[in-house]
């Protein structure tokens, strides 16, 4: 029996923005195979990086199943709290 194919989409950050690829991978696929299968540029040069399917973060033994959205996640480059809060008084000392 030929191994079914589905079709899955991740995403992930380039330059402040979210970017979507779709790709179709063998059914049963972990998601730790199928990063090791990909070929984004992007995903390599990250670090600290964790992966979720629809919000949900996953580990890398994950099976991805048909139509899965693969999200990558790293790390905030600013604690958001603090940047609004410096926002905030820089905007009032004007």
């Amino acid at each position: 029996m030929k191994n079914k194919k589905i079709k899955i989409e991740i995403f992930f950050p380039i330059n402040k923005r979210i970017v979507s690829r779709f790709k179709i991978i063998n059914d049963g696929t972990t998601l730790k195979e199928f990063l090791d299968k990909i070929e984004l540029e992007e995903l390599h040069s990250l670090a600290n990086l964790s992966f979720g399917v629809f919000g949900k973060t996953k580990d890398l033994d994950y099976k991805l199943k048909e139509f899965d959205r693969i999200e990558v996640y790293h790390d905030a480059s600013a604690d958001p709290k603090k940047s609004r809060e410096l926002r905030v008084k820089k905007n009032h000392k004007s």
